[in-house]
């Protein structure tokens, strides 16, 4: 293996940027029966869509910072990754496991240490945070808002990355070590096991995901989804995050009035990108609005709010009083595993639906052992 790029803490750093690179790298790591990984991406923040910037991975002792643009075929880590006999460790999986589904990769066998944290009652899962209390580290996260799309990368992004993975053998370590003393080994396993079925789908109608300070109507929802389309694909045209394109409050002002001048609203409201102010992008998006209107008369789409996709709770004598039964079984749990631990055995929606339905829904087994168990000491009969 070549002469590494840095050394972080005593431990050689290899900075990966060839596919001659990648291989060696990878033959290294599947000889591993434990690697730390993480990534930096970008999420509708720099540029346009959900893009891997950066693959950090640590076998404990030596660390990779892979940078995947100039690679043309990550599918060799991949199977690195899906091997399940070797563990991986993360923190914070979801989003990289998001992610990594995205591109084609199922991980296999993995640890979460912010899991961990939270079985082990921590108010605060950070990094940063566990690292000083379970090893005496201090980090430096002045990176953490990087642009990580850009190149190149500085040395001190460089060592950021790395320095993220470096320490999460140890972290791991102590924490399943306070976890098995604890006798909630089987939390952290069943946790563990339901990250590895975090898939990537595509939203159904992300028109409607955009958080708008008020409900929209039925109408306004109509008119907003081919105005949302074209925000899009000049989003993904420029590699801009779409929100720059066109922002929420620019939007709000076109649907509470969409028979106004698309030219006043087009060059007299904040939030809207200076590409969009031309005359091409005036005349379609007129286009677009006029064939919005006419076809949401022609199906007689009412200007009104849509039914309430979650209806008010019930309050009845029988409601209330599951309610109460289930709360007293959530605060004995919480004075014996602690109030940030608690709510993995048992949230306030399992307690919602109890009291509505009178049916204890809990779909993890240790879970739904664990409120039991409690319930019949407590001689609480649910």
């Amino acid at each position: 293996m070549k002469e590494p790029a840095f050394t972080l803490e005593g431990k050689p750093v290899h900075v990966v940027q060839t596919d001659e690179a990648l291989q060696e790298a990878v033959s290294h790591l599947r000889q591993r029966p434990e690697l730390a990984l993480d990534l930096e991406f970008d999420q509708h923040h720099y540029t346009y869509g959900f893009t891997l910037c950066l693959i950090q991975i640590s076998d404990g002792h030596t660390c990779f910072v892979i940078d995947p643009i100039p690679l043309s075929d990550l599918q060799p880590l991949w199977d690195v990754l899906e091997n399940p006999s070797i563990v991986k460790i993360f923190h914070h999986a979801n989003n990289d496991l998001m992610l990594l589904s995205m591109l084609g990769c199922q991980v296999r066998t993995l640890v979460d240490t912010a899991v961990a944290a939270k079985i082990l009652n921590y108010a605060k899962a950070a990094l940063g945070t566990l690292l000083e209390e379970e090893l005496g580290l201090q980090l430096d996260k002045s990176q953490q808002m990087s642009n990580w799309n850009q190149r190149p990368l500085s040395k001190r992004q460089l060592e950021y990355a790395a320095q993220d993975v470096l320490y999460l053998h140890a972290l791991k370590d102590a924490m399943v070590a306070k976890i098995q003393e604890l006798g909630r080994m089987a939390w952290l396993e069943e946790e563990d096991k339901l990250l590895e079925s975090i898939t990537y789908t595509e939203q159904e109608d992300p028109h409607l995901k955009i958080k708008f300070p008020q409900r929209l109507t039925l109408l306004q929802q109509f008119i907003l989804k081919p105005i949302y389309d074209f925000r899009d694909q000049l989003a993904q045209k420029w590699n801009l995050p779409a929100g720059q394109i066109i922002n929420t409050n620019a939007l709000m002002q076109l649907l509470s009035n969409p028979e106004q001048s698309i030219n006043d609203w087009l060059y007299h409201t904040k939030g809207i990108h200076g590409r969009v102010q031309q005359d091409r992008y005036e005349e379609q998006l007129q286009r677009i609005l006029n064939g919005a209107l006419q076809e949401a008369s022609k199906r007689k789409i009412p200007n009104r709010m849509p039914p309430n996709a979650f209806p008010p709770r019930l309050k009845t004598p029988e409601t209330e009083a599951r309610r109460e039964l289930l709360c007293t079984v959530q605060r004995a749990l919480i004075e014996r595993y602690g109030a940030y631990a608690t709510p993995m055995l048992l949230d306030q929606s399992i307690i919602t639906h109890y009291s509505q339905t009178g049916e204890l829904v809990i779909s993890k087994n240790y879970a739904r052992e664990i409120v039991q168990a409690m319930a019949q000491e407590l001689q609480i009969s649910l």
